[in-house]
């Protein structure tokens, strides 16, 4: 593959769902432009230092996480198994994620949306509550 190949695939492994759903409201939530100081000097020494170690250890071992830690250092066979672990719940994650946007973009094809009605199929009891039309507070 050629150089853009690999720094797309990079960033492609880096961006996922997390960044761009999440990090807006952690900014916001942990003090806004003053959280980014922090967040960039960490990035910059920690963050990006760690994401070149494991490509390059990656790309040098041309195995996975388990054949690579126990090449590596044997006794250290245990952060291989915890990567693909962490790999296998991410990626069952994602998997459930994708599922509720495909229900939802499936089923708003329906003349009559099922999350509208109070439907007893799915547990609906008097609790339940429809807007049908702009009420006034006497309605209520």
């Amino acid at each position: 593959g050629s150089r853009t190949e690999f720094i797309l695939s990079c960033i492609g492994y880096s961006v996922g769902l997390g960044n761009v759903w999440r990090f807006p409201f952690l900014a916001y939530a942990n003090g806004g432009g003053a959280f980014l100081i922090p967040y960039i000097i960490i990035l910059v020494l920690v963050g990006k230092p760690m994401y070149f170690m494991e490509a390059a250890i990656g790309q040098y071992a041309q195995v996975g996480p388990l054949a690579m830690w126990s090449q590596l250092l044997p006794g250290s066979v245990g952060i291989g198994a915890a990567m693909v672990i962490i790999s296998l719940i991410v990626a069952i994650y994602y998997n459930v994620i994708m599922a509720y946007c495909l229900y939802y973009l499936f089923n708003s094809f329906n003349p009559i949306l099922p999350w509208t009605v109070c439907d007893p199929s799915w547990g609906a009891d008097s609790r339940c509550y429809v807007r049908t039309a702009n009420l006034t507070e006497d309605d209520l």
